[in-house]
């Protein structure tokens, strides 16, 4: 049996090595590529997001993990690894592989829209992209599922078993103090904030950013700190 949690390792490490190489695309993507890449990129993209689906839900892969899940050698962690990846596939199985390759190519379409939207400081380039992701979160709504609000299956995917309805309550306690805050600020005299509004030169960013990173400790071996439209990680 443990032979066979090694095997389901190396499955779920291949997976993971697509899952790491379409981030990697991404990455540069958000970077480097020029702008006749980008649409190749996208249906990059959308294969490896397709294989790595197609690979996930993998009946064998389902079937070796149901039997470990008996195993009483594993140990907790183990136990969790396994309880975890299948939540997952279970999850994973209701979406189709063509949906699959059409949201991850749909969404690498809209960055390149919102990209030339930010350009020409227009919405217009980026409002049929958006138009089409909301279709098709939509669509994944009734795939994924839910009893009570549609958000609530979306907000499960970044945190687990919350609920819209807990979330509203969280936020309307949440006003009961911002909103007397609010109004103190809107009262209060205007206090000088021109250093808000100061021209900063791009190289002495750049670089006060990366004397901060070399101060945390930044590994610069292991990663890469470069220019993008957008903050990301």
């Amino acid at each position: 049996m443990n032979n066979t949690y090694e095997e389901v390792k190396k499955k779920l490490k291949r997976i993971a090595d697509i899952n790491n190489s379409a981030a990697v695309l991404q990455w540069d993507q958000e970077t480097f590529i020029p702008k006749n890449g980008n649409h190749f990129r996208a249906e990059q993209l959308a294969t490896l997001s397709a294989l790595s689906h197609e690979l996930f839900t993998e009946p064998q892969l389902e079937q070796d993990l149901l039997e470990l899940s008996s195993d009483k050698n594993l140990n907790e962690g183990q136990k969790i690894n396994i309880e975890l990846v299948l939540e997952e596939i279970k999850k994973q199985k209701k979406y189709p592989v063509e949906f699959v390759e059409l949201l991850s190519h749909s969404i690498s379409t809209a960055f390149q829209a919102w990209n030339q939207a930010r350009e020409e400081n227009d919405v217009k380039f980026f409002l049929p992209a958006l138009s089409r992701l909301v279709e098709l979160k939509k669509e994944e709504v009734q795939l994924l599922g839910y009893e009570e609000h549609p958000y609530d299956a979306l907000l499960n995917q970044y945190e687990k078993n919350l609920k819209v309805k807990e979330l509203d309550f969280i936020f309307d306690q949440v006003q009961l103090y911002l909103l007397p805050l609010l109004e103190k600020i809107h009262n209060s005299k205007q206090i000088n904030d021109q250093f808000f509004r100061q021209h900063f030169e791009k190289d002495r960013q750049w670089n006060f950013g990366i004397e901060l990173l070399k101060q945390m400790g930044y590994d610069f071996e292991s990663g890469r700190q470069d220019i993008s439209a957008h903050p990301f990680t």
